[in-house]
Parts: C-alpha cells; sequence; structure tokens
C-alpha cells in the first residue's frame, strides 16, 4: 500500500465529513412506496421516519470500499461501530489481510498503513473544515439516518429545523440551517422512510459535495442503505468514497472490544503534509 492510497484515504474522509449537494436516481430493485405514505402530512412522515430508527450499541459488517482520487483503489473492508465511541473501517485488499485502518473517535482520526509501518493522527478539525460534526453525526451518516449538526439524532423539534416540503414523486425534503455557519443541509427521504440523499448549501446554493444512498434493507432498527456513495471536491480534484455492505454479514448489538490500533511498531507522519503532496 504506497502513500498515495493513505492520501486518498485521508482526502476522501473530508467527503464524509462535508456533506452535499446531491441528486438522486432510481435503481432496480428499490423498494416502492405507497400511495398512503405519500398522502401523510410532511410533519407526521418526518416524526414516522424518526420513530423507525431504534437505539443500538454497536455495529458490524463487511463489504467492499472504493476509494477514487487522482487514482482508483478497491478493496475488501469490515467496518465496525460503537455508538458515541469509534468507527473503525479495517483495509483487507488480499486475502481478508488487514493492510490499512481507518480509525474514527470523537475528536480524532488515524490512519494506519500497515504495510509500511506509518500512520497519521489528526484532530477532526483537520478533516471538518470547521464543520462542527462529532462522533454522532458520523454514525449516522454511514447508517443513512437524519440527524442534527453537532447533536446528533434529528428530533422533530430540533430548533435548527427550517423546512419540511414536498419533492418530486413521493420525496421529502427536510432542510436544517445551523446557527451562525452560513450554510443550509437537505436529506431528501422516500415516503417508506428511506433517507435517499443528503446535501449542502452555501448561501442558498449547491456545492460540489453529496451524500447518495442505495440498495436500503428493512432491519429491526430501522432502513439502512446497504451502499452509499460520497463525492467532493478538494483543490480542484475530485474525490470520492463508496461503501458496499453485506447484509448477511451485519450485527447489531453484539460486543466486541475496539483498541487503539497503533504501536510502538508504527512512527507517525504529518497528516497535512502528506495531503498536501498528493494535491500538488
Amino acid at each position: 500500500m504506497k502513500n498515495n492510497i493513505i492520501s486518498i484515504l485521508v482526502s476522501t474522509l473530508v467527503a464524509t465529513l462535508v456533506l452535499g449537494s446531491c441528486s438522486t436516481t432510481k435503481k432496480a430493485g428499490e423498494t416502492t412506496v405507497t400511495d398512503a405514505a405519500i398522502s401523510l402530512p410532511l410533519k407526521q412522515r418526518l416524526v414516522n421516519t424518526l420513530d423507525s430508527y431504534k437505539d443500538w450499541s454497536t455495529f458490524r459488517t463487511s463489504g467492499k470500499i472504493v476509494i477514487g482520487g487522482k487514482q482508483q483503489f478497491s478493496s475488501t473492508m469490515q467496518l465496525s461501530m460503537v455508538k458515541g465511541k469509534s468507527i473503525s473501517v479495517s483495509i483487507r485488499p488480499l486475502l481478508g489481510i488487514e493492510m490499512g485502518k481507518i480509525f474514527i473517535t470523537s475528536d480524532s482520526i488515524i490512519v494506519l498503513n500497515k504495510f509500511e509501518k506509518y500512520y497519521i493522527a489528526e484532530n477532526l478539525k483537520m478533516i471538518s473544515n470547521g464543520i462542527p460534526m462529532n462522533i454522532n453525526d458520523m454514525q449516522n451518516i454511514f447508517l443513512a439516518r437524519m440527524f442534527e449538526l453537532g447533536k446528533g439524532a434529528l428530533k422533530a423539534d430540533a430548533p435548527t429545523l427550517k423546512s419540511i416540503e414536498k419533492g418530486e414523486g413521493s420525496m421529502m425534503n427536510v432542510t436544517l440551517v445551523p446557527e451562525n455557519l452560513g450554510f443550509s443541509y437537505t436529506f431528501a427521504v422516500k415516503g417508506n422512510n428511506e433517507v435517499k440523499a443528503l446535501k449542502v448549501s452555501l448561501d442558498g446554493v449547491s456545492k460540489d459535495y453529496y451524500v447518495n444512498y442505495y440498495d436500503h434493507s428493512s432491519t429491526d432498527y430501522g432502513k439502512i442503505a446497504n451502499t452509499f456513495e460520497l463525492s467532493s471536491m478538494m483543490d480542484g480534484q475530485k474525490i470520492s468514497l463508496k461503501l458496499e455492505y453485506d447484509p448477511m454479514y451485519e450485527e447489531w448489538d453484539k460486543p466486541f472490544t475496539e483498541r487503539m490500533p497503533i504501536d510502538s511498531r508504527y512512527h507517525r507522519v504529518d497528516g497535512k503534509a502528506l495531503l498536501q503532496g498528493w494535491f500538488k
């Protein structure tokens, strides 16, 4: 695993944290929406969607990760999350052997290169572009759930909830405006409680950042998107992250131990310098 792969890993996390504009398309095999769901008053539809989110303590799955920047990189991966504490993505490009890891906590990000024995450890502010996201917000993104920025799960009476509007077809657009941050963000939600997209707008103009969700399935914890794509622009270069979950391996509320992935065998490199070098 070369330096440029690690750089892509870091840069695509910008897309994860900096939300974005989006368009949605219907894919074969997606579930349909009943007329009754479409006709529900919009506020009640919002409440129904939020009520479908059941509480959880841990989530694990296997699948595939595709990372795009100046080059494309794909690998099998294992994802594990401890609610409110951590997100871990284990990169396993060869015979299931872990060669790298992304480890996110409430205030930091670690990207580990096990092949070349180095790691990046930075404060989340390095890649959040000033947006006050927390670990709960990021976990909600990974689970295709609506959230209130910096406060975790969205509530129907959230003070930053600006509007709920009818979109195309069965789509409902839920827009929130954080105070004193100069932007808004919108969730596009189908009548069957599937969050299909997330976008951000600055002064009313959509930006080149987006999250699209596909291939939803019903679980005891609500609708989950088994495929989601994040895309962003950084220094004129498009960067992207796609995760595909395998429903056969999804596990909820099963205890496991998540340890800090670095030890004395690894040396630290500067994340900013590595990232800047990638986009020169």
